[in-house]
Formats: C-alpha cells, structure tokens, sequence
C-alpha cells in the first residue's frame, strides 16, 4: 500500500515537472485586456476575406489573410506569397482591402482579390 502511495507521488511529480509554461512563439505577448481587468478579449471574428488565397490563382503559391485582435480592435494580417505580412483591413462593404505597409488597395471579387497591376489572389 504504502509502496503505490510511493510510487504514484513520484509519477505525478514527475508528469508536473515535464510541462512548462513557456510563451508560445509565435505568440510571445500576452492577448490585450477584455473590457474588464482579468478578463481576456473577446476572439475578433473572422472577416470574409480570411483564410488561404492563392496568387495567380496557384497552389504552389499559397498567400493568407488573418484577423487578429489589436488595441486598435481587430485587423487584418495579410501574407503575401513570398511569406511578408502587413496589417491591413477590409472596408465596411466588404468590397475593398487596403494594405498601407505595401501601399496597395484590392477589389474583393468573390473568390478573388485583383490588385491595382492585374494580378490576383484566388480561391
């Protein structure tokens, strides 16, 4: 009997001690606080020109577009097909996106966004 108590205390130890509670990487930050002191955020929700695009239309050149809480409430995080992302957004009618960090403005085209220059990213 004693020799189980024995033996479970030292599993149970054992498993606490192999998790750590280090930040994520990708997410080194804690979130922005929710509207009361304690209480995280709400998940912005998603807007719909979120997901995976492709440029050209291509596979073999995946782009994303992400919406992320920010102080400033939610934002767009767009990825191009290089792998660069800027923060951006989508206007209210859901007609347009405008990334001022690569100075360009989309048309949003059902499953497509058209660029100034004629290229695309497609679904």
């Amino acid at each position: 009997m004693i020799r189980n108590l024995v033996l479970a205390a030292a599993v149970a130890a054992a498993a606490g001690g192999a998790v750590s509670a280090q930040p994520s990487p990708r997410y080194p930050y804690p979130p922005p606080p929710g509207p009361f002191p304690g209480v995280p955020a709400p998940a912005p929700q998603s807007s719909p020109v979120d997901g995976p695009w492709y440029f050209r239309g291509d596979p073999y050149w995946p782009c994303y577009v992400q919406t992320v809480a920010t102080p400033h409430g939610p934002r767009l995080i767009f990825t191009n097909e290089r792998g660069t992302p800027a923060e951006g957004w989508l206007s209210r009618d859901g007609r347009r996106v405008t990334i001022p960090d690569w100075n360009l403005t989309g048309s949003v085209r059902g499953n497509a966004i058209v660029w100034p220059n004629g290229d695309f990213w497609g679904r």
